[in-house]
């Protein structure tokens, strides 16, 4: 039997306004891949893994106007 292990990502950055650039880890923080998909693709990634979201590596969040959706839970509709 398979053990559902906790999904983790981390932003780490935006490139040209439409992708996200983040750290991606199963079952374990300190153990991360790091991906960039579209805002939309991010999204969907994050609610199908059920992931986590954790602050950014220097703990200061970026005001949600000025990235539109990232810094906030993924979205579950």
């Amino acid at each position: 039997m398979v053990q559902s292990m906790t999904s983790f990502v981390r932003v780490t950055g935006i490139r040209n306004g439409t992708f996200v650039e983040f750290e991606f880890a199963l079952g374990d923080r300190d153990l991360s891949v790091e991906l960039i998909m579209p805002f939309a693709a991010f999204d969907e990634f994050c609610r199908r893994q059920g992931a986590v979201v954790l602050p950014t590596a220097d703990g200061v969040d970026v005001p949600a106007a000025s990235a539109p959706g990232l810094y906030r839970p993924p979205s579950t509709h």
